[in-house]
């Protein structure tokens, strides 16, 4: 009787850590979900859209931004020593980043309705990216990352979530803060960046199939920095800004020729990946067309709010069909 139960305490031990993994890598449900409340934000400030539908977006993406956080503790993730596990995880040690950057994209939502509280929890959030970042980099640098292929999703801890932190900090009136942020971002943009785009030139083909849904992660860094930029200058598009935005560009383009490689032979939530940087490119692109004043611009944007909408309306139903079917893995 005492070897079984030592034999059920091995499996448990083992499943934990797989359990953990899945719940934040799902966290990308709750990212990219807020990816469209912002989105919806752009709108309401430049097309006139409800302000209700994007309250309704951050409102659904902080349920389950609680549920799975919730889950991820109860199976370990409150104690120190599992957390610093997940982080040197070398596949998905990234995705621990989805938590602070989550709630400081909802922070900045909810500024306008208590902004002391929203920068109270700002600060905690922005606190903890900047930990998960540094713990992440201190890894990588004394060789944590040897034995792991890159790929872009190493970007949103280093780089995508600075420049988050900074365009909140904007929304929530601290410029100092939002100038801080974003001088890590277009550092460790240039140095890691480059790493990982150099590494993927050189041994992209040998990137496993599930994890080829992360290149589209190199969507993020343009459009979040660009959306940084233009916060801190109150939806103003300089010569900067015009910058951001042809990278934004030429970026979506590279992502489009790589559509055929990204595909993978069945629906899984690893295509979560998918809706952060097209929901980040479409909030971006909405703001320059309106702030470069593009002739058309207003068609055009809410043709590109509907098109980024109803890519989610797909992901949402073939999620839920997903729900309904047999599992056959996790998320990337």
């Amino acid at each position: 009787m005492q070897s079984v139960g030592t034999d059920e305490a091995a499996v448990v031990g083992r499943v934990a850590p797989d359990v953990r993994a899945e719940r934040i890598s799902l966290q990308s449900i709750s990212l990219g979900t807020a990816g469209l409340g912002g989105a919806w934000q752009a709108a309401s400030q430049t097309l006139g859209a409800r302000p209700w539908v994007s309250d309704a977006l951050f409102a659904l993406s902080g349920l389950v931004w609680a549920a799975l956080l919730v889950q991820y503790v109860r199976h370990g993730g409150g104690r120190w020593r599992n957390v610093l596990d997940d982080l040197h995880h070398p596949g998905k040690g990234f995705t621990l980043a989805y938590v602070p950057i989550v709630g400081m994209l909802v922070m900045g939502h909810l500024s306008r309705y208590d902004l002391d509280a929203a920068r109270w929890a700002y600060a905690v959030f922005a606190a903890a990216a900047a930990i998960i970042a540094a713990r992440l980099l201190a890894h990588w640098v004394t060789g944590g990352l040897a034995s792991a292929p890159l790929h872009p999703g190493y970007l949103l801890p280093v780089v995508s979530a600075p420049f988050i932190s900074s365009s909140t900090a904007s929304a929530l009136d601290l410029p100092q803060v939002a100038a801080a942020a974003f001088a890590v971002g277009v550092l460790y943009w240039l140095a890691f960046g480059t790493v990982v785009l150099g590494g993927l030139v050189a041994h992209g083909g040998s990137m496993p199939g599930p994890a080829r849904p992360t290149l589209a992660v190199l969507v993020i860094p343009p459009a979040t920095g660009g959306l940084a930029w233009t916060s801190a200058r109150h939806g103003m598009f300089d010569a900067v800004g015009e910058g951001f935005a042809g990278l934004v560009l030429f970026t979506l383009l590279v992502v489009v020729f790589l559509l055929p490689d990204l595909r993978q032979p069945s629906f899984h939530y690893g295509y979560w990946l998918f809706s952060f940087p097209v929901a980040a490119g479409g909030n971006f692109l909405i703001r320059w067309l309106r702030g470069t004043g593009v002739p058309g611009w207003r068609p055009v944007s809410w043709a590109l709010l509907a098109t980024v909408t109803a890519a989610f309306l797909l992901l949402y139903a073939a999620t839920l069909a997903h729900v309904r079917r047999p599992r056959t893995g996790v998320a990337i």
